[in-house]
């Protein structure tokens, strides 16, 4: 993500905070299975959901049904 963030073209304030919401303050997963079974091991299978990340091309997992 930090690639990114350098070679940005404008800089755009909603952008900046998608980001911060959806990938910054979120842990990243290497592969979706690694995001599916961190979820199992905490007991939230059933509640989160795995979702793959345009901003650091890892995996997140949110409460939302994407």
């Amino acid at each position: 993500m930090d690639w990114w963030l350098r070679h940005r073209g404008d800089i755009d304030s909603a952008v900046d905070r998608d980001i911060e919401r959806s990938c910054r303050s979120k842990d990243a997963y290497e592969t979706e299975e690694a995001a599916r079974a961190v979820a199992a091991m905490n007991g939230m299978a059933n509640v989160l959901h795995t979702y793959h990340c345009v901003y650091c091309d890892n995996w997140h997992l949110t409460r939302q049904k994407r």
